[in-house]
């Protein structure tokens, strides 16, 4: 794209200045200056939308509208618009044009469209099956591992799914693969989609008798180079059929195979000889995604997960493998909540780990130990989120350890008496609260307060959003997801840009309006963990830390929170600092979870006895590279440096997201974890996958050979 010269009259703004108020003056003042360069744009909508929330004349409807009617015209909009489907159409023309979102749903309910990304990457594939798959061949051939296939006659070995070799698996050769985050990319020799567990063990035995490594992906959302690698096999667990497919709770019972799929069950099991705690235990397929686990969980109403990602277009495979987390002190990770891992070993033959002490290595492996087919997680009984969201000044969300920490252009003369006030208030949500969030918008005066606590009474319980609500989320996130990638957008200076993301994110999140007062939702506790249903139509860039909370020195059965607002208003300060040069990098939003520690060898929380500080900064795609680069650099180099009573606190970054590009003292990262930060817990994670082998058939190098890839072989067997 070309480059636009920087306007005239718009100077680079002091940072003293970069709050929501100057921003949206600015905005006001200029922005029809810019009519010439972006005819396609409707500049007069978006001023009025400038205006309205400058005057904090708000509504989500007429803001989210709004994006719509000035981009109609835009080639971005029509793109992204021409890839929905006929019916998901209709409701974006009918809420464009003025019909309101619950007029639009009804009571049918909304059920989410596949997102941009992954609709995208699965038609790909699904394209290139069309266009060389080949008829089922008779139950004559060649089962899998004896099938002789040469890499140059461009053909993919037949892979069977049953016994009677009846059903050959979906397979593409040389397919290009891409990552959710667009930043990790390569081309596997085969790509496999299986269904059933047998299949599964046969591409494992192909692996095996040809020499190719094996490595598994859903919905793509890691950073890291996790996945598989050129040349090599990639499973994944969906294409474009479980996708574009509405998970139905009804086809989701006991003993069942939805859509003949294996890898997507869900079994409640009666008293498994391997737990005697008394809970219940569910049996999850590592293809079900978060979204069909959710409906199943409310349809049943009997359990649920005590703790999820956000994000429900995910697989639950995807999730466990990195150990990833959600929110309050008192929940460990998802890993933490395994009590069983089936999995195909190196030979191709299905195994399963129940053994604790095994499961802190097994639960948690990033697909180290095999391709896992089915988790076995320990689940509470359903509970029933009480939500109290609220929009709090930045200073009163997580006050500053000292005034002075808050940059000039956040600054308000708060009271003594407010922020004491608002410490108790934040160390309470902190320390107690069963869930426990906050979100910063770039330059935003305000921050989002998103903690609350379960109750066991159902009585008045509802699911949310409402339908009405997860269509709003949809498009907010669907806007965004085109919104930044428009000629306009890419054009803008970097606070303009966050400024308009700001508004169209926290259109979304309640209380929607200025005037609005307390609001309160009795829900699920799978929608209060899934609170947010649009935010996969959106790529980011994302960097998370977990940072351990400390004991507090004066009683040390408490937490010192005051880490947590310390590595909260760091940032702060590093955007602010960066602004002094004209440069925005963090675009989007800085979001903290207060999580647990965890007993998996290898979470960043192993260890964490008072809990852990989860704070993730996140841009936009098309933000300058650089920039985001040394912003990561120096959050990192800040946010590792804290120390307590002399020692540094083991802060390590999230393995499923953007760290492999930093360095700790001048040399990369991974030789950093593998020699100092997991230095003590790897030989543990070893230790344990090397005693499951010897009692199951198979020994680390056979693994290592089998499952492993350039990153995992630096980190673990180097």
């Amino acid at each position: 794209m070309e480059d636009l010269p920087p306007h005239p009259d718009l100077p680079c703004p002091p940072p003293e200045k970069l709050n929501q108020r100057f921003i949206l003056d600015e905005i006001r003042d200029y922005i029809k200056d810019f009519a010439e360069l972006f005819p396609h744009v409707d500049l007069g909508i978006l001023l009025d939308q400038i205006t309205d929330v400058r005057n904090k004349n708000v509504n989500p409807e007429t803001q989210i509208r709004q994006f719509l009617l000035a981009f109609k015209n835009t080639s971005t909009f029509k793109e992204a618009f021409d890839h929905l489907d006929a019916e998901t159409k209709k409701k974006v023309e009918l809420f464009r044009d003025g019909t309101s979102a619950g007029d639009i749903i009804g009571t049918r309910g909304f059920q989410l469209p596949p997102s941009p990304p992954a609709k995208h990457h699965f038609h790909l594939l699904d394209h290139i099956h069309s266009l060389f798959h080949r008829p089922q061949e008779s139950e004559h051939q060649p089962s899998r591992v004896e099938a002789k296939i040469e890499p140059d006659h461009g053909k993919a070995p037949i892979v069977y799914e049953d016994a009677e070799n009846k059903q050959p698996m979906k397979t593409y050769t040389d397919t290009p693969f891409q990552n959710w985050g667009e930043n990790v990319k390569n081309t596997p020799r085969y790509t496999f989609v299986p269904t059933t567990v047998l299949g599964l063990q046969n591409v494992v035995k192909y692996a095996k008798a040809n020499n190719f490594r094996v490595r598994c992906g859903g919905y793509r959302h890691s950073w890291s180079t996790t996945f598989s690698a050129d040349k090599e096999i990639l499973v994944s667990l969906l294409d474009l059929k479980e996708v574009t497919s509405v998970p139905d709770p009804l086809a989701i019972g006991p003993n069942s195979t939805p859509n003949g799929n294996q890898l997507k069950s869900i079994d409640i099991l009666e008293k498994p000889k391997f737990l005697s705690s008394g809970k219940d235990i569910v049996r999850v397929g590592a293809a079900v995604t978060n979204e069909a686990f959710r409906r199943w969980a409310i349809h049943n109403k009997m359990v649920a997960l005590p703790m999820d990602v956000i994000l429900v277009e995910v697989t639950v495979g995807g999730v466990n493998a990195p150990i990833c987390h959600g929110a309050g002190r008192r929940n460990k990770t998802i890993s933490d909540q395994v009590v069983a891992i089936e999995y195909v070993d190196a030979n191709g033959m299905l195994q399963t780990v129940t053994d604790p002490k095994q499961l802190k290595s097994a639960a948690g492996c990033f697909g180290l130990l095999g391709v896992v087919t089915h988790i076995s997680f320990e689940l509470d009984k359903m509970s029933y989120a009480i939500l109290k969201p609220k929009k709090v000044p930045i200073t009163l969300a997580i006050p500053p350890l000292q005034l002075s920490d808050v940059p000039v252009a956040l600054y308000k003369n708060w009271t003594e008496k407010d922020l004491q006030a608002a410490k108790v208030d934040f160390e309470n949500r902190a320390a107690n609260d069963f869930y426990s969030e906050w979100f910063w918008y770039t330059y935003q005066s305000t921050s989002w307060v998103n903690t609350w606590n379960t109750t066991d009474d159902p009585q008045g319980a509802k699911e949310y959003p409402s339908s009405p609500g997860v269509f709003l989320q949809w498009l907010q996130g669907w806007i965004g997801g085109w919104f930044s990638q428009t000629f306009f957008f890419q054009h803008i200076p970097g606070h303009w840009q966050a400024q308009f993301l700001a508004i169209a994110g926290m259109s979304v999140l309640p209380p929607m309006l200025f005037d609005e007062g307390p609001v309160e939702y009795k829900t699920y506790l799978p929608d209060g963990l899934h609170f947010f249903r649009g935010i996969q139509n959106f790529r980011v860039r994302d960097m998370e830390f977990e940072i351990p909370i400390p004991a507090l020195a004066s009683d040390p059965s408490k937490p010192d929170l005051s880490i947590v607002q310390r590595a909260w208003w760091d940032a702060i300060k590093l955007v602010y600092r960066e602004a002094q040069d004209g440069r925005s990098p963090m675009r989007l939003t800085m979001e903290l979870r207060i999580t647990g520690g965890s007993d998996m060898h290898m979470a960043p929380q192993f260890g964490n006895d008072h809990g852990t500080a989860s704070i993730e900064v996140l841009t936009i795609l098309n933000a300058v590279p650089e920039e985001w680069q040394a912003f990561k650099q120096k959050i990192a180099d800040i946010w590792m440096s804290y120390e307590v009573a002399g020692k540094k606190l083991n802060a390590r970054p999230h393995w499923a997201k953007e760290w492999q590009s930093l360095k700790v003292g001048g040399e990369p990262m991974q030789k950093y974890l593998k020699e100092t930060a997991y230095k003590d817990q790897i030989p543990l994670f070893k230790a344990q996958l090397e005693e499951i082998g010897t009692k199951q058939g198979w020994t680390l190098q056979d693994i290592q050979k089998r499952f492993s890839n350039q990153l995992w072989d630096d980190i673990i067997y180097s």
